[in-house]
Parts: structure tokens; C-alpha cells; sequence
């Protein structure tokens, strides 16, 4: 069965998620932290699985209410076989230090809306089949999530959005995305 897991983003600089290059990858977040039996989203998510991003009341966030992203999930790989793939290289977020994990993941979409600082209200989400908030707020994630609200909420994005990116992240303060790429640098 699908799923959607929904988590707070508390501070979005294109870094996790890093919705650049015709790639959302979500690899450096929402993984099980070290010494936890918890597993998080990277390790729960399959493919054909859905995440999204709300904000949080960080300065580089959208604020509540607000919908960051959303990305069905593609493709599933390990931080090892993410570093050594051809089309992630130079992604801020695939880096040398975790090449060697086969424990943790990241998950890829080429089927996402990430909004960004242009994030979008949360109450023009529809909400037929929908029983409780699509907003998480605090720590950790909801993912209790109907498969026919799942199918509502993929519908809904799909007309009235364009898959892509459609504003910078929220943490960009007069710097130019092309410029936080190059630089690949993240306050995560």
C-alpha cells in the first residue's frame, strides 16, 4: 500500500531536500538517528511513496500552514550507490564523508513541487478523505495517511500545479540559487 509521510521542514536551504537538476533527493534528513531503533522516512519510504514538506516557524522556513514540497518517490539508494551514481555527482548533497553508508538512503523523485519561499497554503490542499492535518507539526512525521486522500492529494497537485521547482528555498537571502549550488553549502 502507499504511503505519505509528512515532517516539518524546519530550515530549507535547497540542501534536504535539494530540489536541483532536475532531481528532488531527500538524503541528509529524516534518517534514523545513530543508536535509535527508530526508523525515520528514508528508511520507511518505498518506491511510489510519497513525501511532504511543510514549514516551520525557523527564519529560513515558510512558517506553518505552509506546503515546502511534495515529491512521490522514484527511486530508492544507498548513500554508497547515491555517491557513485553518474547523475547525482556534484549534488550539494551527495558528499565524500557518507559514501561508504549502506545503512542509510536517499530517496530520489523526478515527479515533485517544490514551492519553496513561494510555498503554498495548506487549506487549498483537498481534504475529502482526509481525517486528520496533513501538517505534522514538531518532531518526527505522520504517515497514517488513507490511500484515497494519497490519490486526492496527487490528483490535486498534478492539475494545478507543474512538476518542478517553482520558487527559490526558503534560507535564500539574496543569494542566487546557481550560487548556493556551486557552493553546495548547507546550515543543516
Amino acid at each position: 500500500m502507499r504511503r505519505l509521510f509528512s515532517y516539518v521542514v524546519d530550515h530549507d536551504y535547497g540542501f534536504a531536500p535539494n530540489p536541483f537538476g532536475g532531481f528532488c533527493t531527500l538524503a541528509k534528513c529524516k534518517y534514523r538517528k545513530e543508536g535509535s531503533l527508530r526508523r525515520n522516512i528514508i528508511e520507511l519510504a518505498e518506491v511510489g511513496d510519497w513525501v511532504v514538506g511543510t514549514g516551520g516557524m525557523d527564519k529560513a522556513s515558510a512558517g506553518h500552514g505552509k506546503l515546502i514540497y511534495a515529491m512521490r518517490v522514484d527511486e530508492k539508494l544507498t548513500l554508497a550507490d547515491y555517491f557513485n551514481d553518474r547523475r547525482f555527482q556534484g549534488r550539494g548533497d551527495n558528499t565524500p564523508d557518507e559514501s561508504h553508508r549502506t545503512d542509510r538512503f536517499a530517496l530520489i523523485s523526478r515527479h515533485f513541487f517544490y514551492f519553496g519561499r513561494n510555498a503554498i497554503d495548506i487549506g487549498t490542499v483537498p481534504t475529502r478523505h482526509l481525517t486528520h492535518p496533513l501538517e505534522k507539526k514538531g518532531p518526527s512525521f505522520r504517515s497514517n495517511f488513507s490511500e484515497k486522500f494519497i490519490e486526492d492529494f496527487a490528483e490535486w497537485l498534478e492539475r494545478n500545479y507543474e512538476i518542478g521547482v517553482h520558487g527559490e528555498p526558503c534560507g535564500y537571502k539574496g543569494e542566487s540559487s546557481a550560487r548556493i549550488r556551486k557552493r553546495g553549502q548547507c546550515k543543516c
